[in-house]
């Protein structure tokens, strides 16, 4: 059970550097306490599939995601979340304007 919660652990820290969150930042968005945060990415705490879907919800990821091999991870690198993917469709329109026009 334990590497399972290190395997978690260190999911939820990749991701949450991605996303350039401090562990402050992604406790913040869960309502959990920033040394909970800190204990889960060390795979020391052990928390409830309640507390997993909110780390989920927070990092905007499918729960199963935070249980991914590393190399998984890689593959999928250039995720982006919502508002990213926004701001990139806002910032194609321009670009086509401006070449187009």
């Amino acid at each position: 059970m334990k590497s399972l919660r290190k395997t978690f652990g260190q999911r939820v820290k990749v991701l949450r550097q991605l996303r350039n969150l401090t562990q402050e930042g992604l406790a913040e968005r869960t309502g959990l306490s920033y040394k909970f945060i800190g204990e889960i990415e060390r795979g020391t705490g052990n928390p409830t599939i309640e507390t997993v879907e909110k780390i989920s919800q927070a990092l905007e990821v499918p729960m199963a995601r935070l249980f991914a091999n590393a190399s998984e991870e890689e593959e999928s690198f250039y995720l982006l979340s919502r508002e990213e993917l926004r701001i990139l469709k806002k910032a194609l329109e321009i670009l086509e304007k401006v070449i187009g026009g």
